[in-house]
């Protein structure tokens, strides 16, 4: 209730200026002044393309680093696989089967027993 009873507040919409008198040497003329918006539309254009122009840049960026996101994804994957190889020829290569074929391909044959070395053994070799 009380707002509708506050007064109405009432503002010019164009701001056009009465009629001037212009005193020239040979005759009398009335110029009429209106209000020039053609700046104010071309300031206000020129902000909305600027800020249209800033938010494709944004848009442009974000979508750069997606891009190489993925590619980074994509070179992480391919890498992993070629860990998985690599760990599995190691594996393949130190199974026991194929560990006693390299041996006997190298010219080494099976020991018929164990013997075991002693340190003073060894060290009583070493100083003759």
């Amino acid at each position: 209730m009380a707002i509708l009873a506050l007064p109405a507040l009432t503002r010019p919409r164009l701001a056009v200026k009465r009629p001037a008198v212009v005193i020239d040497e040979a005759q009398t003329t009335v110029a009429v002044q209106r209000l020039d918006t053609r700046k104010f539309m071309l300031l206000m254009a020129s902000a909305v393309t600027i800020n249209l122009l800033v938010i494709a840049g944004i848009n442009i960026l974000m979508t750069q680093d997606a891009f190489t996101l993925q590619e980074l994804k994509s070179q992480r994957n391919t890498a992993m696989d070629e860990k998985d190889a690599i760990l599995n020829l190691v594996n393949q290569k130190n199974s026991p089967v194929n560990l006693s074929k390299a041996a006997i391909e190298l010219g080494m044959k099976p020991a018929s027993k164990i013997g075991y070395l002693n340190y003073s053994d060894v060290e009583a070799l070493v100083t003759k």
